[in-house]
């Protein structure tokens, strides 16, 4: 009985070494990651769409299964679906895109998904050395410098096998015990951590606010150069404000009893209703409209200058009001 209490006992302060021994461990490592909490420069947290740190760390990994992991994947576009709805109510993207409804709201956020999707290879990450590592200095931590041509980033064993100690800080690296990423916590190992080469948001950003205005232009065009659309814009008659057909009218009226000044006048009206700018030139238009000589339309539009105070809606008029008067020198003027 004595010998199978001793092996019992003994049994039993092994596995209470082994536990001791590996909480000791697990509490050394906590004591480092509140170590690395402490030593990183203090701000005040934002609150913001996604923490970009996260997702730094979700795409890295996403990078290292090749892209082919569909749980990564997932995770990733879920942040980036709630910065492309904040981008179109934001910006009122929505309101510009025809329809202004739901389902042109779910378009414009499919479009944006499914080009922010297919960008997600391009991500670049590089890895720093965590002693060393400064916000605003993060080129002298570096560990490795990826070239311009290279997808890809490189695994912490990876990152091991080139380095064994920073280059700057003589810091022996490991790859053991991860640390999760935080605001403002960049994730990797005890010594080595991994930040993007250029944020996360912008970049996002910057992809959906392109696709989506180039979604809406290009809807636009087609929608234009559609035949109904077309043919619709040829029957549509231009409609002519009320001054624009008192001043037709009165012009007839002053020029009735001559068939040049008709046939001005009859010019004038088909570029007010057919050219979009009849402003543009308007006595090379009138002669080709017309098929009068050039100083016969010159004449008529010095006429219509001299005779504006008959017209109604003329500047003369408006200026004047009921107090209105011939501007004109009277015969018995007499000068000195």
């Amino acid at each position: 009985m004595r010998n199978d209490d001793l092996e019992s006992i003994e049994s039993t302060l092994v596995e209470e070494s082994k536990l001791d021994t590996r909480e000791i461990t697990d509490i050394d490592v906590e004591e480092d990651i509140s170590a690395i909490d402490e030593e990183s420069p203090k701000e005040p947290l934002r609150k913001l769409y996604f923490i970009n740190e996260i997702v730094e760390w979700q795409l890295t990994q996403y990078l290292w299964t090749g892209c082919t992991s569909v749980m990564w994947r997932d995770k990733i576009m879920s942040h980036a679906t709630e910065l492309i709805r904040q981008i179109i109510r934001k910006q009122g993207l929505h309101t510009i895109y025809p329809g202004q409804d739901d389902s042109s709201f779910n378009d414009l956020l499919q479009t944006a998904w499914v080009q922010i999707e297919r960008t997600l290879y391009k991500y670049r990450s590089r890895p720093h050395c965590r002693k060393c590592f400064h916000l605003e200095r993060p080129a002298e931590s570096l560990l490795y410098q990826p070239a311009d041509l290279e997808y890809g980033i490189k695994t912490l064993e990876e990152v091991v096998m080139m380095n064994r100690k920073c280059p700057k800080c003589q810091t022996k690296l490991s790859a053991e015990h991860i640390v999760e990423p935080l605001q403002g916590r960049y994730a990797g190992s005890l010594t080595i951590l991994f930040r993007g080469m250029s944020k996360v948001f912008n970049m996002w950003s910057q992809i959906a606010r392109t696709v989506i205005l180039a979604h809406i232009k290009k809807e636009g065009r087609d929608r234009k150069n559609s035949g109904s659309y077309v043919s619709h814009l040829g029957n549509k008659k231009k409609p002519i404000s009320g001054v624009m057909a008192r001043l037709l009218t009165e012009l007839r009226e002053l020029n009735q009893y001559d068939d040049n000044g008709q046939k001005i006048v009859d010019s004038l009206e088909w570029l007010i209703n057919n050219d979009d700018r009849p402003y543009e030139g308007l006595i090379g238009k009138l002669v080709e409209k017309s098929s009068l000589p050039r100083l016969a339309v010159t004449n008529f539009l010095r006429m219509i200058k001299l005779r504006s105070f008959e017209i109604s809606d003329s500047l003369l008029n408006r200026a004047g009001g009921e107090q209105r008067y011939d501007r004109r020198i009277s015969n018995e003027e007499e000068f000195d």
